[in-house]
C-alpha cells in the first residue's frame, strides 16, 4: 500500500467515529397542574423510583401555562399539563401547546377523535337532596328550589350536553328554567332548598363542619337511566418540544393503569376512568362537547 494512503485511511476511520449522546441520567419530569393534592408527591414517588427519574409537581393555572408557552414555547420547562376542567383543556388544546400521542390510547381514557389529551378522571354532576326528594333527571330540579354549587367552568360543561342534543333555543329555555329555581347557597336560604346541584368531587371534599350540607344526604345521579350522567373531566397532555417525550408518555400510561388511576383520582374526589357500574355516563365524547362551550357562555350573558 502506498505510504501516502495511510493518513487518508486514518482520517476516514476518525470521521466514522461520531460521538453519540448518552441518555440523560435521572431526568426530571415536570407536571404542571391547576390543583395539587397533599398526597401527590408520595403517589408519584413510586413511578420515580421504578424509572430512575424525578417527578416535579408545579401548581399553575391554565392561564399561566398558556402564557408561559406563548412567551417561550421551546423553553417552557414543563413536560405534562394536567387540568381539572374540560373548559381549560379546550383552551390549552386550542393554543397548540400539546404534542399528539404516538401510541394507542385505551378506550376508557380516550377523549374522542383527538390524540393530544387523555382522560385521567371523571367528575359527575350529581344532585344531593333531602330525603324524599327524588331527582331522576336534571330537569326535575326545575320543580324545586335548589342550590347550584357550580363554578363558571363547571356550569359551561354542565350545559354542553343540552346543546349537543337540542336546538339552541331549547337549550336556552332549559337554562332559564333551572336558573329561575336556583338560589344562592347561603345559610338563610337553607330551609328553602330541597337539593344541591354540584360535582361529586365538591360533595366528597366539602368541609364536614359546613352545616349547610347537613340536611342534604341523598346522593343522586340524574339521567343515569336515560341519556347518562353529565360529567366534567380531569385531563392531561404532553407539551410540545419536551425533551422527555418517551418518559412523559410512560408516566401517563402508568397513570391510566387501573390501580394507579383509582388511587390518584381518589385524592381529589374524582371517579376513575373505568366505570364501576354505579351509574351510566353520558356517551358523547368529551372532545365533541368542547365545541359548545363558547355558545353556552354567550347564553349565560342573555340570562336575566
Amino acid at each position: 500500500m502506498p505510504w501516502y494512503l495511510l493518513p487518508l485511511i486514518a482520517l476516514i476511520f476518525c470521521a466514522c467515529d461520531v460521538p453519540v449522546a448518552a441518555p440523560e441520567k435521572h431526568p426530571e419530569i415536570v407536571i404542571a397542574t391547576d390543583y395539587l393534592s397533599p398526597e401527590d408527591s408520595s403517589f408519584f414517588s413510586e413511578f420515580a423510583v421504578k424509572n430512575d427519574v424525578s417527578v416535579v409537581l408545579k401548581e399553575m393555572t391554565a392561564d399561566s401555562m398558556m402564557s408561559l408557552f406563548k412567551k417561550d414555547p421551546y423553553g417552557l420547562g414543563i413536560d405534562i399539563v394536567m387540568v381539572h376542567h374540560l373548559y381549560d383543556m379546550r383552551r390549552i388544546r386550542n393554543s397548540k401547546m400539546l404534542e399528539p400521542f404516538k401510541e394507542h390510547i385505551p378506550e376508557e381514557a380516550s377523549m374522542g377523535t383527538t390524540e393530544e389529551c387523555i382522560k385521567i378522571g371523571i367528575n359527575p354532576f350529581v344532585v344531593i337532596s333531602r330525603p324524599g326528594s327524588p331527582i331522576n333527571i336534571y330537569n326535575d330540579l326545575s320543580q324545586h328550589s335548589f342550590f347550584m354549587k357550580l363554578n363558571h367552568k363547571e356550569k359551561t360543561q354542565f350545559y354542553a350536553p343540552y346543546e349537543e342534543r337540542l336546538h339552541r333555543t331549547k337549550t336556552f329555555e332549559h337554562m332559564q328554567d333551572l336558573h329561575k329555581h336556583a338560589i344562592p347557597m347561603t345559610p338563610w336560604y337553607q330551609d328553602s332548598a330541597n337539593a344541591v346541584l354540584t360535582t361529586y368531587a365538591t360533595y366528597k371534599l366539602h368541609n364536614p363542619e359546613d352545616s349547610l350540607w347537613n340536611t342534604f344526604t341523598e346522593v343522586q345521579f340524574p339521567n343515569s337511566a336515560t341519556s347518562g350522567v353529565f360529567y366534567d373531566v380531569l385531563s392531561a397532555g404532553i407539551v410540545q418540544q419536551t425533551a422527555h417525550f418517551k418518559m412523559a408518555t410512560r408516566l401517563l400510561n402508568w397513570l391510566m393503569e387501573k390501580r394507579n388511576n383509582r388511587s390518584f383520582v381518589a385524592y381529589r374526589g374524582f371517579e376513575p376512568i373505568v366505570s364501576d357500574g354505579e351509574y351510566r355516563r353520558f356517551a358523547t365524547a368529551p372532545i365533541s362537547l368542547m365545541q359548545y362551550h363558547t355558545m353556552i357562555e354567550r347564553m349565560f350573558k342573555e340570562l336575566p
